[in-house]
Formats: C-alpha cells, structure tokens, sequence
C-alpha cells in the first residue's frame, strides 16, 4: 500500500508541473492524454508494487485472434 501512495504522490508532482504548462499552450486534447495514461500507468505500477498478477497484452491478443484464425481458414482466405 506505502507503494501505491508513494507512486500517487510522485505522479501528482510530475502532473502539477506539466498539465499547467500544457493548458497555457492550448494543448487541451494533450492533457485528456496525458491524464489518461498517467492513471494507467499509476493502477499498473501500484498493481505491480503490491504484488497482484498482471496480465500480459500478448495474452489479449491471442484470444481475439484465434477465433478469427479459425474463421478464415474455414472460408479459405488463408491456409497453413
């Protein structure tokens, strides 16, 4: 738990310096981004620093492409 504040606090140092300079420039679909994958990284770091499994990209992959393999070799647009 110490961890995940720990991460918290630093991505609230880091987004205080950055999102103001980014709003001054007119930048505002850059900070919506910003925000976005700095809670992402946030809930995986702290996710990783307490241990829990993560599941890997690679795995997601693989589960929406299978299906979608097998129905194209049915139908004859690809084969092995």
């Amino acid at each position: 738990m110490l961890i995940g504040l720990c991460v918290l606090a630093l991505s609230i140092l880091i987004a205080c310096y950055e999102i103001p300079r980014l709003w001054k420039q007119g930048c505002r679909k850059e900070v919506w981004i910003y925000c976005t994958l700095m809670l992402l990284g946030n809930v995986m770091a702290t996710l990783k620093g307490m241990a829990k499994q993560i599941p890997n990209p690679a795995d997601w992959i693989t589960f929406l492409m299978v299906p979608l393999t097998k129905v194209l070799l049915q139908i004859g647009l690809i084969k092995l």
